[in-house]
């Protein structure tokens, strides 16, 4: 198989260039890496960079790759580096061109804005190649997620294999969503499709730490060995929190953000997460948990301005497994 201009070699990784579409005076084209084993198997669709500033998993899919033992693998782990090289390039979780969120208008159009041809060009590539897709996300340069897995509900026999997929990352958060706004995100309409897909979060806040790399590291290698690429067991966390669907909390007022709880935490109803802190340095308002038992998703970097309306956290609802 190829992508692009990355071909697949037996017992090699290769590396290339793969056309997403056009700028007005050139193609625009996201690096491609594709590790092939000696043995037939399956293949793992890895994909980052959905939003600009997002720089954990390009970083985290060169390491894994750098430390495959290729004659053990069976099968293809095939990587689109950038899947939004426009974003990237501008540092911005949107799309510069048209200020569109590509992991909002997935399943895209091949006739629509860039973004939506970006998205349709993305999906049906991965689609065309992967048997298991996973997508590698942080918090970016705003916010900081914990190490959690995502998947799509509602999609039957594929929702249910990324169900059991996500068991196999090593992360203890595991939520299976389907809340409005992932309608139109990658992973839900590849499972619509037939194919597990994965979104794996670790890290963000303007920063990249070893941490986030060797959590999309263990990722990796856990589908892999769930999938016979690779010998071994997949990790089994301890521990395990199942996530419902979310609220994402904004703040009410304009000030310094000071959380109160950290990147995956346990809450509970009425417990004070954050404060909003004016210039002054009073509290002017405290975030609060809402459902009875939760964690955080994601949350604002510490003392980070903030305007009135933006999102300080990501609070997901605990249920049962």
């Amino acid at each position: 198989m190829t992508l692009g201009t990355a071909h697949s070699q037996p017992g090699k990784i290769t590396r290339g260039y793969v056309e997403l579409g056009a700028y007005p005076d050139a193609p625009i084209v996201s690096a491609a890496m594709v590790a092939t084993g000696a043995r037939d198997g399956p293949t793992l669709w890895v994909q980052a960079g959905v939003h600009g500033p997002e720089v954990a998993g390009q970083l985290a899919i060169a390491r894994f790759l750098r430390g495959l033992d290729m004659a053990a693998l069976r099968g293809r782990i095939v990587c689109l580096m950038v899947a939004n090289p426009l974003g990237f390039r501008g540092y911005n979780r949107l799309t510069p061109q048209d200020g569109v969120n590509l992991n909002r208008v997935f399943p895209g159009r091949p006739d629509g804005t860039v973004t939506e041809q970006l998205a349709h060009r993305v999906l049906e590539l991965a689609l065309g190649t992967g048997d298991v897709l996973l997508d590698l996300h942080s918090g970016g340069d705003l916010t900081i997620t914990p190490f959690y897995v995502i998947y799509a509900k509602g999609a039957g026999a594929p929702s249910e294999r990324a169900a059991a997929l996500s068991r196999c990352v090593g992360s203890r958060l595991q939520w299976g969503s389907d809340e409005d706004w992932m309608d139109g995100s990658f992973i839900t309409n590849a499972t619509r499709r037939g194919k597990p897909a994965l979104i794996v979060e670790s890290g963000g806040g303007a920063r990249v730490r070893d941490e986030d790399l060797l959590n999309m590291q263990t990722a990796l290698a856990g589908l892999c060995q769930a999938l016979d690429m690779l010998p071994g067991t997949p990790p089994a966390a301890s521990g395990v929190r199942y996530g419902g669907n979310a609220v994402h909390l904004k703040s009410r007022a304009g000030g310094f953000w000071h959380p109160l709880v950290q990147p995956g935490e346990d809450v509970r109803q009425g417990q004070p997460m954050g404060n909003v802190v004016d210039i002054w340095g009073d509290t002017i308002e405290t975030t609060t948990c809402l459902y009875p038992r939760g964690w955080i998703g994601s949350i604002r970097r510490p003392f980070m301005p903030i305007y009135a309306g933006d999102q300080v956290i990501e609070l997901v609802e605990s249920v049962g497994a």
